[in-house]
């Protein structure tokens, strides 16, 4: 049932990912497995998916999230070379970095309902598109869609947002009107180099930050 650091740092280790599917725990299980290829694995019993495939960057195919999963921080962290679309379980509740430099994924975002921390999620997936997700109990979108160049439609921000710090820095296709939540209080650099919106500025009713928030 667990798989937490089996494989952790076995660079040398080839072929395939597999997971039993009496799993449940799969952290860092293949941490820094730089040689791996093929697909992802997740179980449908498994609930922690963080640092899973960290630094896989090897692995193709399309990113797996099975039913239960609840934690995928860093869960593909520098998987450069997946394919596929983006996926997030409806139980999951943290996607810092999960899909961290993997800019090679197409399709559009997605956050899960309960999920609550969005940072860094999708940091430099430069041939997403379509539309941004946010969930509505997420807290954090610190640099969520930092540099997504492709990414269309209009920003998103859940209600219990605090921080939007660069979460749409460098998103140079969005369009559409700014959003901010009521509970942000941090939205330096927010939309930094957005040019393509429209519509006026926003500011929440308790903002204390706007550092760089509409520059360019």
């Amino acid at each position: 049932t667990n798989m937490s650091f089996a494989y952790y740092y076995c660079s040398d280790l080839t072929g395939a990912p597999a997971c039993g599917p009496n799993v449940t725990d799969m952290n860092s299980t293949y941490y820094y497995c730089t040689n791996l290829t093929g697909a992802p694995a997740c179980g449908d019993k498994v609930t922690y998916m963080s640092n899973t495939y960290y630094c896989c960057s090897d692995l193709t195919g399309a990113p797996v999230c099975g039913p239960n999963v609840t934690h995928m921080d860093n869960t593909y962290n520098f998987c450069y070379n997946m394919k596929g679309n983006p996926v997030c379980g409806d139980n999951v509740t943290t996607m810092s970095s999960t899909y961290y430099l993997c800019y090679n994924l197409t399709g559009q975002p997605v956050c899960g309902n309960n999920v609550k921390y969005m940072d860094e999620t999708y940091t430099g997936c430069v041939n997403l598109t379509g539309s941004p997700a946010c969930g509505p109990n997420v807290i954090s979108m610190y640099s969520a869609y930092n540099g997504c160049i492709n990414l269309t439609g209009s920003p998103v921000c859940g209600p219990n947002v605090s921080s939007m710090v660069n979460a749409y820095n460098g998103c140079i296709k969005l369009t559409g009107n700014p959003v901010c939540g009521n509970n942000v209080s941090n939205m330096a650099y927010t939309y930094h180099n957005c040019y393509n919106l429209t519509g006026s500025p926003v500011c929440g009713r308790i903002v204390t930050n706007m550092d760089g928030a509409y520059q360019n």
